[in-house]
């Protein structure tokens, strides 16, 4: 029998059967032969295997995790592992809002690039848009549709926008991302009030969320159809596994000028004479701040040093340099 898992904890994950059955399951042996050198052995959206128990039909083994489509997720810096987020989505929902917690274009960035790393489309939601919009963040949030992403604006508290959101997921997959106390789950809720998700306040000292939501959860909405994974607000999304010189090709607006450099692909597009999109940034043909996410990320993947872990031996340290939440 197949299944989706739902959700997970301590290798014990919630997973709805294909039979409409939701059966709790550990894994059956030590670890999965699917997975290998990853934080988590399977992520809310993953499609599994399941042995029924025969004996209790709430619970069950999960014996193998079937190929993906796609995974979003992310570098667990304290585990120094990939970090699974979501499995076998459609669309990635990146949630903001304008102020409390104000609006974060790099953190935007992040999550734009592990969708592009993904190859899932992306769109970008402004919640509580009824505490208003400053000049900035209008342009940003232009900026962002001119690349191809798709904007919607809304507002749990008035409902604006929930009705367009509602039918840009229908149907599909979604992953719900965000920093914490954004409203992800006060949108959920307005898309659907039966969700019942729980709602946090932002702290007015740090100007920062409070987590409402511990771990990623894949709901079925009433359609049956209808599926949101929601995550944890993150406060950082830290990348790995994406080689330097290929960051490129992960910003829209990047990639269609890096062919045209003088060195090619071994152009860092930082100060070299020749540069296409050195000379764009200085014409204004691109995003100052976009540019600045590109060269700040691309840091941070060049200052870490992997190591290959040794047979028999436990993980050894990986080194990278600290970025402060402010880069988000």
């Amino acid at each position: 029998m197949e299944g989706t898992i739902l959700s997970g904890t301590n290798n014990v994950f919630r997973v709805l059967c294909d039979d409409g059955g939701t059966r709790s399951c550990a894994i059956k042996g030590k670890r999965l032969r699917e997975i290998e050198d990853s934080y988590n052995s399977l992520a809310a959206g993953d499609r599994v295997e399941v042995e029924a128990d025969s004996l209790d039909t709430r619970r069950g083994l999960v014996t193998r995790m079937l190929p993906r489509r796609n995974v979003f997720g992310r570098y667990n810096e304290k585990g120094r592992a990939s970090q699974a987020i979501a499995a076998n989505v459609d669309l990635v929902t990146c949630v903001v809002s304008p102020k409390y917690p104000p609006f974060r274009p790099r953190f935007v960035d992040r999550v734009a690039v592990l969708a592009e790393a993904a190859e899932v489309p992306f769109l970008i939601v402004l919640n509580k848009a009824d505490l208003g919009l400053d000049e900035d963040s209008e342009d940003r949030l232009a900026e962002y549709q001119d690349l191809g992403y798709e904007v919607l604006v809304s507002s749990a508290k008035s409902g604006e926008g929930v009705d367009e959101l509602r039918e840009s997921i229908a149907g599909i997959t979604t992953v719900f991302v965000g920093q914490s106390g954004v409203g992800k789950s006060s949108l959920l809720n307005a898309l659907e009030p039966g969700l019942c998700r729980r709602t946090g306040e932002v702290s007015e000292k740090y100007d920062r969320g409070k987590h409402t939501t511990t771990m990623a959860e894949l709901l079925v909405l009433a359609d049956g159809v209808t599926r949101i994974i929601d995550t944890p607000g993150f406060r950082r999304l830290a990348l790995r596994g994406i080689e330097p010189d290929s960051l490129v090709a992960y910003f829209p607006e990047l990639a269609r000028l890096a062919a045209g450099c003088e060195f090619g692909l071994s152009c860092k597009h930082v100060d070299e004479k020749g540069c296409r999109i050195v000379a764009a940034l200085e014409a204004g043909e691109i995003h100052p701040d976009r540019y600045e996410s590109f060269l700040r990320i691309r840091s941070e993947l060049e200052s870490t040093v992997e190591y290959r872990k040794p047979e028999g031996r436990g993980r050894p340290p990986r080194r990278s340099r600290r970025i402060s939440e402010d880069d988000e």
